[in-house]
């Protein structure tokens, strides 16, 4: 479902507006510290998509399913924490040896507000630091090392999210990678995808463009891992990891001329990681594709960003 079809977002959608509304740093967090209680509250009412369908919804769900409901009150959720992070990593210089940023710093004390009011409701955090993946980790800042043969986390920054199997957010980290695994511009500038806001990075997020309140009936993007594997954005209606992509019987995909792998590449990192990054990096449209991997092939050896093949869950 694309935007425009209603006007929904509820309560996570007004406390957002409630939040962007505050002038600094204390009074986001005192404002916050006021909705603990209702915002836990109203989590509750979204248990359902803590388990993933056995199947795909491919777009079939209509406005008076409880469940695309759900989904759209999560990604009114998503947009607060969207705001407390670009909150927490202001554009700004880091100390000599921190990594390759895109020209952003981290604030400690604004994160702690982030996850200390998203854990507080009754989100679960994690670090998963004991080594890199793109499904868990959203990149902050790169170290270039060409002596190295894979692709480490060098420190979490904050922790990722989850809501039972559904992946809420990531953890940010700082890496270290040779550039033939992760080019240190293209992760730390490329527009970050399934992603309202992280300014001064660039976004991309299907709900950009429309109306005041349309976009608001955007859904959130389902990642899931799961005792069958992980699965990245599952109602995506091309199945990416098939060779070639799989699309339901006359479904134009926006991106079926483009690159298979790069189009693997967005999807499990969210960006662009490697260069040569394509000219027209912010007009890609991976919010179709779908692509699950097994247990069995993860982690991805080496770190890296392709697996050669994939295996249908």
């Amino acid at each position: 479902m694309q935007p425009g079809a209603g006007d929904f977002g509820g309560y996570f959608r007004d406390v957002y507006h409630g939040l962007v509304r505050q002038p600094d740093g204390l009074r986001r967090r005192r404002f916050l510290d006021g909705e603990l209680a209702p915002a836990a509250a109203h989590l509750t009412e979204l248990e359902p998509l803590r388990v993933r369908e056995r199947m795909p919804a491919k777009g079939h769900y209509t406005l008076a399913d409880d469940q695309l409901r759900r989904s759209i009150e999560m990604y009114a959720l998503s947009r607060i924490s969207d705001y407390l992070l670009e909150s927490s990593c202001p554009d700004g210089l880091v100390q000599p040896g921190f990594g390759v940023t895109g020209g952003r710093r981290v604030d400690p004390e604004a994160l702690a507000t982030h996850t200390g009011f998203l854990r507080g409701i009754g989100l679960t955090p994690f670090e998963h630091g004991e080594s890199f993946s793109p499904f868990h980790h959203e990149v902050f800042a790169v170290v270039t090392d060409d002596s190295a043969t894979a692709v480490t986390v060098e420190e979490v920054l904050w922790p990722g999210l989850w809501f039972g199997d559904l992946l809420f957010s990531r953890a940010g980290v700082r890496i270290r990678a040779p550039r033939h695994l992760i080019d240190a511009a293209a992760t730390t500038t490329s527009p970050l995808y399934f992603t309202f806001r992280r300014y001064p990075r660039r976004t991309s997020d299907p709900s950009h463009g429309w109306g005041a309140n349309s976009q608001w009936s955007t859904r959130f993007a389902r990642f899931y891992a799961d005792a069958d594997g992980f699965h990245f954005n599952w109602d995506g209606r091309t199945d990416i990891g098939a060779d070639p992509p799989v699309s339901p019987d006359g479904h134009p995909n926006p991106d079926a001329e483009r690159s298979v792998a790069r189009r693997r590449e967005l999807l499990l990192n969210r960006c662009f990681v490697r260069m040569p990054r394509p000219i027209d990096d912010d007009d890609w449209y991976p919010f179709d594709g779908r692509m699950s991997v097994t247990n069995s092939v993860w982690p991805l050896p080496e770190g890296s960003i392709v697996h050669p093949t994939w295996s249908a869950c």
